[in-house]
């Protein structure tokens, strides 16, 4: 499971973002191109990361051609942070994967009915590399080849956690 590393507190991020403005943006399929890409002014000398995980999901341009090559037909928005103090953008990708009903009965909840632990079933996840857990869609999980891949490059502001997997007996 990818998530942010919240040991860098001074990085670049879109000031006025809104969540659900956002998120309705990502799902609409029927944008032009001019309203397929987002622009958001940033300033300061903050470090740009590469992945960047509230209040979606936004990852960098050499992330991204990681997921690329290891699933295909993923969706993508640009989204350009534009630095008008040092006159530069910087291109980012939001992405949603798909949502897969992977949840194993031995994963573990908070009494609000958060999940506390999640154990995947295997079987529910067919060939997929990078999806995200449904009811746990803030949660963007990658196969091990992809986190392995992730590690040899230079990548900043994310922590891998393991996630456990239930396999079902054949």
């Amino acid at each position: 499971m990818i998530q942010q590393d919240n040991r860098i507190t001074e990085y670049t991020y879109p000031i006025e973002m809104n969540r659900r403005q956002l998120l309705e943006w990502a799902d609409s399929s029927s944008c032009t191109d001019e309203e397929s890409i987002l622009q958001f002014y940033v300033s300061g000398d903050a470090d740009y990361i590469d992945f960047i995980e509230h209040p979606v999901p936004i990852v960098s341009e050499q992330l991204k051609e990681i997921f690329d090559i290891y699933q295909a037909g993923l969706s993508w928005k640009l989204v350009v942070f534009a630095d008008m103090q040092r006159m530069q953008q910087t291109r980012y990708w939001l992405t949603q994967p798909p949502s897969l009903r992977c949840l194993s009965p031995l994963s573990e909840y908070h009494r609000d009915g958060t999940l506390r632990k999640i154990v995947l079933d295997a079987h529910a996840l067919e060939n997929h590399k990078i999806f995200r857990v449904q009811h746990a869609d803030q949660h963007i999980i990658v196969d091990l080849d992809v986190a392995e891949c992730m590690l040899k490059f230079n990548l900043t502001g994310m922590k891998l956690h393991k996630v456990e997997t239930e396999s079902p007996f054949i």
